[in-house]
């Protein structure tokens, strides 16, 4: 049902000030979401790579950074996940 794709866009989108400019709301708050968005994007980035790039030889240290930054996401993601702005974002994330 999720579209890598999609996903994708609507991350980048929230990323987008003049769409998205978040007035009146809490600051480290947008900050958090943003973070997981920004995350969502770079991993895909990262994936994409991975699977079609395959002269690409990923080190270990290189792999653990980007597990790392899933985790990070999780874990914002899961502090914010009750706050109305991140349940908009991931309702966009399947109705982009």
């Amino acid at each position: 049902m999720f579209d890598r794709g999609l996903m994708r866009k609507a991350s980048q989108r929230l990323l987008d000030p003049r769409r998205f400019p978040f007035t009146g709301k809490d600051p480290a708050l947008v900050q958090n979401l943003k973070s997981v968005a920004e995350a969502f994007v770079q991993l895909q980035d990262q994936r994409h790579i991975a699977d079609y790039h395959n002269g690409i030889r990923w080190t270990h240290t290189e792999s653990l950074l980007e597990v790392t930054t899933v985790g990070k996401a999780f874990l914002t993601c899961a502090s914010i996940r009750n706050e109305n702005i991140a349940q908009e974002y991931l309702v966009s994330l399947l109705i982009v």
